[in-house]
């Protein structure tokens, strides 16, 4: 049985690392009641995995995990014992229960992320930038292949403008294949309108398939 968490991330804990949050789960866990699922072997280990990783600074509304567990277990009951000794910062909302085998990381499909812009920069070249049908970018590979030029546009779904809040609300693809990390709307940004002097990413919704 795959107990399907969501959680948020805030403030409090949004320059915590994606490793080091695996890390406070997995510990928080195992001082609740839920009946954890272990692996076999000599070291057995809590069965759980993430959705995509956020990134340090990035605060989140909705983030997910799998937790297998020996049998189902009341959702409310679930959703306390998480939040009974987790730290200030992190809270599960809702938890669902699966039997999709597949793994977490291969159904994320889309986000939509916020990103709130400070400082002093013109807004409606920001706006026209986004209108185009070509925003070339360089993004950093690891391959040996190096860097590779792509399009922004291609990756964003929709995208919205709030000008009072100067914020920018965009829908993109995301997961394993084709992910768009939100930084790159303020590498884009900085490199056709101007220097950014400081910005705010919240992930509003990860959308799974």
């Amino acid at each position: 049985m795959i107990a399907r968490v969501k959680y948020s991330k805030g403030e409090e804990v949004k320059y915590v690392g994606h490793l080091d949050s695996m890390r406070t789960f997995v510990r928080c866990i195992k001082r609740t009641c839920i009946p954890i699922k272990y692996s076999n072997g000599f070291n057995p280990r809590v069965q759980i995995s993430f959705a995509l990783p956020l990134g340090v600074g990035v605060t989140s509304d909705s983030e997910y995990f799998d937790l297998e567990i020996e049998k189902k277990m009341n959702e409310t009951l679930l959703v306390g014992e998480l939040n009974s000794v987790l730290p200030t910062g992190f809270r599960a909302q809702k938890v669902t229960f699966v039997e999709n085998k597949k793994s977490l990381m291969s159904l994320v499909k889309e986000a939509v992320c916020e990103i709130k812009l400070e400082g002093n920069f013109d807004f409606e070249k920001v706006k026209e930038l986004f209108e185009k049908d070509e925003i070339m970018l360089e993004k950093e590979s690891k391959s040996k292949k190096g860097n590779q030029e792509i399009n922004l546009k291609n990756y964003i779904i929709d995208i919205d403008f709030d000008e009072n809040e100067s914020k920018i609300i965009v829908h993109s693809t995301a997961g394993s294949v084709n992910n768009m990390n939100p930084q790159f709307v303020i590498q884009a940004i900085e490199k056709y309108v101007g220097k950014i002097e400081d910005y705010e990413i919240h992930r509003k919704e990860l959308i799974l398939n």
